[in-house]
């Protein structure tokens, strides 16, 4: 059904289409071939040819952000508007750079920027360092992000940290629609697997203007592969096999993407699985602590005179070991089974110089919670059935003011099964409205919002957790401003204020009873309301030829913080203490800092530090779980194969981080000794003619540290002065053929 509408909308008979073209060069004027350009609302791209020349033909007529990236050379968006069967030249000089500039970020606001002039702040990681860490989990794929960590419960369970923040303060996003992984649990991470993205773009702090609910402490957006297509071109087909091993659990890995297009009709396949035996640690293995999961997506797309689309399928299954605290549960086996299937949707369509941009998905989202390996019946069935959409009229320029009109809706119900009872069976319903809109005035970029959301939840008798039948009723009214002051064409000084709002979990008004992903007896409060947050940012950022650079702070103040608070009793039937689950007043406040400097044209050097100090002003004493200081550095030599070789780079790392203890922490909480991690690396890309080969080797945790992180929260568990130790020393080989 989706594919004929996609068909019927966008059929290239009966609408005009225009062209745009023009030159890439230099600062001197020479041709800089091989250079990325992407028209990033019709989702199309091209590789100029040795003279710096590109072309697109059939292009729908509209108003289009392009983005213009080559090696060596500071990304380039510019904006331009393709009308009616006429031909558009955009030439453009690209300055040179030694540093790595991610080429746009599409998440923040609604037109298409650099990072450098982004109104909110934001991390972007791209497929090739994508390829360079550890990717067990999205979570572990980000966390040496500045602001960024990992809460983990062992290597397969991770959750984003932004600025403090996870779980249900922060919403995980594919391609721009909601990922419903029922967050709200300590021990639920997001189902998506990075290795198909093309990028992941992070935005650190309020987005609810965009994004509405749970966008309080942050957005983490993973952007697929852009289609292929071969408009103007003969049809094509071309594969990547990758291969990696880990030795630390023993761990395989393997991916295989085949892509393929003809004319504007593009296809794609993919298929990744990977299995971890077991965490090795410097005290030796974890037991149960294994891990796999068999992942894969078909995705088929059309662009014609009319506009742009596609459609896309993903299935993932995990199963995850668990590792329990010995001195409870010596033995036991427990272990998570999540199965994921997403189907999703999106198309734009050109209006004149305005556009309508569609997206909806629908997603099932089942995780079977079992108490012992053998045992059939699961002891808990979650399985969320989830819709969700959008609608986004980005409007013609008004003089010098761009900007959307959207209409997002959702709708969510969660069932349960087995023996134990977190929530009663609920359905959430979302829908918002909203207008962001920037201008351009001269060294000033002005951007700001409004949006309206309304939330209802049904929720259902649960005669295990006391709850009646009833229904709860939210709203809220959120807004962002933002400018960007370019002191210099390499500099720019930027400020955002923004209100963010996240609406009460089931889980936060129903529970009452053991939840076993936290030892606790927890009980909600159906009267609990919106938190909502008022974010205040400043940052400067330096992107010049041989240095880029970012320092920024932030205040994040939250009313109506929703936490548990120790009641100072004891469930008798299970032994665990008593916790109320209550609102007060929180703020979180911090800095982050980060630099690539290349001292001469081979060698990288990197290096960044951030910091984020959370209160629980209700309380006077420090939030749960808020991560420590921390410094990472790293150095990267990369030299040319040169002489006319296959070998096109060889490239040797060295990288680290240390991890202050953390002095304030929760007196429910605990803090391990802080430590610091040695990395080394190596790799080369060696070409055959056609086809390429990448090749590399790491070894992290070079020196067998000792350590815990104080986000996992396997901290908790000491026997004998025994803990549940991080990995040890891992040596990483892969290898990635494109064919």
């Amino acid at each position: 059904m989706l594919w004929g509408l996609l068909f019927g909308v966008l059929g290239a008979t009966s609408a005009t289409a225009g062209s745009l073209g023009g030159t890439v060069t230099d600062g001197s004027g020479n041709p800089i071939p091989g250079a990325r350009v992407v028209v990033v609302e019709a989702r199309r791209s091209a590789i100029t040819d040795s003279a710096g020349r590109y072309l697109f033909i059939n292009l729908p007529g509209g108003r289009y952000a392009v983005s213009f990236a080559a090696i060596g050379f500071r990304p380039v968006v510019r904006t331009v508007v393709v009308a009616g069967d006429r031909h558009v030249t955009l030439d453009v000089e690209m300055a040179g750079a030694l540093v790595e500039l991610s080429e746009i970020q599409v998440t923040a606001s609604p037109q298409a920027t650099t990072t450098l002039s982004s109104p909110q702040p934001i991390s972007v990681v791209g497929v090739e360092a994508l390829a360079e860490v550890p990717r067990l989990n999205l979570a572990s794929a980000l966390e040496n992000l500045p602001g960024l960590r990992n809460l983990s419960t062992g290597a397969g369970i991770g959750k984003p940290v932004i600025r403090g923040l996870t779980s249900s303060r922060v919403l995980v996003l594919s391609d721009g629609q909601r990922v419903e992984s029922q967050s709200w649990g300590d021990e639920h991470a997001p189902n998506l697997d990075p290795e198909d993205a093309e990028r992941v773009e992070v935005i650190r702090g309020p987005a609810s203007v965009l994004y509405g609910s749970e966008a309080l402490g942050g957005v983490v957006n993973v952007v697929s592969r852009p289609l292929p297509e071969a408009i103007g071109r003969d049809p094509f087909m071309n594969a990547v096999v990758g291969l990696s091993y880990s030795s630390s659990g023993r761990q395989p890995e393997g991916t295989l993407r085949v892509e393929g297009a003809r004319a504007g009709l593009g296809l794609r396949g993919s298929l990744t699985g990977r299995r971890l035996e077991r965490t090795n640690t410097p005290d030796g293995p974890l037991f149960n602590s294994g891990s796999e999961s068999l992942g894969g997506q078909l995705a088929v797309g059309l662009r014609g005179s009319r506009g742009s689309g596609h459609v896309s399928y993903a299935r993932r299954r995990e199963r995850i070991e668990i590792y329990e605290d010995p001195d409870e549960a010596p033995g036991a086996t427990p272990y998570q089974q999540v199965t994921d299937d997403r189907l999703q949707f999106e198309a734009t369509i050109p209006l004149g110089a305005s556009h309508l941009d569609f997206g909806a998905a629908a997603q099932r989202n089942d995780r079977r919670e079992f108490e012992q390996a053998g045992i059939a019946e699961p002891a808990l069935v979650l399985t969320s059935t989830s819709v969700s959409g959008d609608v986004r009229f980005h409007h013609a320029p008004l003089g010098r003011v761009g900007g959307i009109v959207g209409l997002a809706a959702s709708r969510s119900r969660l069932t349960i099964g087995g023996e134990e009872a977190l929530v009663p069976a609920n359905t959430a319903t979302q829908v918002g409205v909203f207008l962001y809109e920037s201008a351009e005035l001269g060294r000033f970029s002005l951007s700001g919002g409004v949006r309206l959301d309304w939330r209802g939840l049904d929720v259902e008798s649960n005669a295990a957790l006391g709850a009646s039948a009833q229904r709860r009723d939210y709203s809220s009214v959120t807004g962002n401003a933002g400018a960007v002051y370019r002191l210099s064409p390499l500099l720019a000084l930027v400020a955002n204020i923004g209100r963010g709002y996240r609406a009460p979990t089931a889980f936060d008004l129903f529970a009452n009873g053991v939840h076993e992903g936290t030892a606790r007896f927890e009980r909600g409060d159906s009267t609990l309301g919106n938190e909502t947050s008022l974010n205040t940012d400043i940052a400067l950022r330096l992107q010049a030829a041989t240095i880029s650079a970012e320092i920024g702070a932030f205040v994040n103040s939250i009313d109506g913080f929703i936490y548990p608070n120790p009641t100072g009793a004891t469930d008798s039937a299970s032994g665990f203490r008593i916790f109320d689950i209550t609102q007060g007043d929180a703020r979180l406040t911090g800095f982050e800092a980060a630099a690539e400097w290349h001292p001469v044209g081979p060698l990288h050097l990197r290096t960044s530090v951030d910091y984020v100090r959370g209160t629980n002003r209700t309380l006077d004493q420090p939030l749960a779980f808020i991560p420590p200081l921390r410094l990472t550095w790293g150095a990267r030599l990369e030299l040319g194969g040169g002489g006319g070789g296959a070998m096109r780079e060889l490239w040797l790392s060295v990288s680290g981080e240390t991890n202050a203890r953390q002095e304030r922490a929760d007196p429910e909480d605990f803090s391990p000794p802080g430590y610091t991690l040695l990395n080394i690396g190596m790799g080369t890309t060696i070409e055959m003619g056609a086809r390429s080969l990448v090749l590399s080797a790491q070894v992290r945790n070079a020196l067998n540290r000792r350590y815990i992180s104080f986000m996992n929260r396997y901290k908790f568990y000491a026997a004998d002065s025994f803990y549940a130790l991080d990995p040890g020393r891992d040596l990483v080989l892969s290898a990635r053929l494109s064919l």
